[in-house]
């Protein structure tokens, strides 16, 4: 006949329960272990990009303060027609000073050349 009884069987299955236990607790720590890696692994690599992400706004930011400073010193489009006419009308005045002038060097010069004859 067979050595199993009752006792026996429990005392089998009681130690590959046992054996089951130490064999899941074991999976389980390691798999602790592994989650705990890779939140570290994940949070240094979100403060590395954080980080880079910050330093790119910086220079978006300060790129939009150069623009900002630029254009506050830009001078106002109606502003500048206006100024534009009023030199434009200058120069035109000028012009005509300097042709009346070379009209009356050159009367002048002809005049002169008719008197010497």
């Amino acid at each position: 006949m067979s050595d199993w009884n009752v006792d026996t069987l429990k005392e089998y299955f009681d130690k590959l329960r046992e054996a089951d236990h130490i064999a899941l607790q074991a999976a389980l720590a390691s798999a602790e272990k592994a989650v705990q890696a890779a939140l570290v692994a994940s949070e240094k690599a979100v403060l590395k990009a954080e980080n880079a992400s910050n330093d790119r706004f910086r220079g978006v930011n300060e790129f939009r303060q150069a623009l900002s400073d630029q254009t506050a010193t830009f001078i106002p489009r109606a502003e500048y027609d206006t100024n534009h006419k009023a030199l434009q009308k200058q120069v035109d005045s000028l012009f005509r000073l300097v042709y009346m002038g070379l009209g009356i060097v050159v009367a002048i010069q002809f005049v002169l050349l008719l008197l010497k004859r």
